[in-house]
């Protein structure tokens, strides 16, 4: 079942770069938007994160943002494996701030379409973006996420890097918290790789059951 999870995202990747490239050569003035690929390897489970954030055209305000995301277990016990994989469509209304609208497919609950609002600032060095909304199913889940993101550039071609990342869903039929995560990268970036320490807290359903993740990330942000 793991190797199953491996080749599933082995080909997610596939997919959006084939769909990123082909987009970036019908539309390349100026430099893409780098897509990040982060492995973590963790002391209980394995994760893989790629994120995709493109235009379909540069003066275009319409776009799409697309994730996809899994968490195998070392000892294969399917109850603590994860997958979700999100497809956005978004619009830039006024610096920054945007609409949304997609779906998400989740190993856990399945298919949910989504709609909602985001921010998103960034420049060389510092990155931030926080997007909020409700699932469009019967029980209207809420669902928030923030990143932020900082290089700090030393020597050369080296920086330092740092990455904090949150996400909190909670059932609004019944009010209780559904899924919560709070995920930190600590560490190096040299050009387009990064390595560093990771940990990953998460927590599920109206108990908020703890699932602690410690260990070593690795980075590449594809162009």
């Amino acid at each position: 079942m793991k190797s199953g999870y491996i080749l599933l995202f082995f080909i997610s990747v596939l997919f959006l770069s084939t769909v990123v490239k082909a987009q970036d050569s019908a539309t390349a003035s100026r430099p893409s938007a780098p897509i990040p690929v982060d492995l973590f390897f963790g002391n209980h489970r394995f994760v893989a994160d790629v994120l995709v954030n493109k235009k379909f055209a540069e003066s275009n305000k319409f776009g799409f943002l697309a994730s996809t995301y899994f968490a195998a277990d070392y000892k294969n016990d399917l109850r603590e494996n994860e997958s979700m994989n999100v497809l956005l469509l978004t619009y830039d209304i006024y610096k920054g701030v945007g609409a949304v609208g997609g779906a998400a497919l989740n190993s856990r609950w399945g298919f949910r379409p989504f709609a909602g609002g985001q921010y998103v600032y960034g420049n060389t060095s510092f990155m931030a973006m926080l997007s909020s909304g409700f699932y469009l199913t019967q029980s209207h889940n809420s669902e928030s996420r923030s990143i932020i993101q900082y290089k700090y550039p030393l020597k050369g071609n080296w920086a330092l890097y740092s990455r904090l990342q949150g996400l909190f869903n909670l059932d609004m039929d019944t009010k209780n918290h559904e899924r919560s995560s709070v995920y930190g990268r600590l560490g190096l970036n040299y050009k387009a790789y990064g390595f560093g320490l990771a940990t990953n807290l998460d927590w599920y359903g109206p108990k908020k059951v703890l699932k602690e993740n410690y260990g070593l990330f690795v980075s590449y942000a594809f162009r």
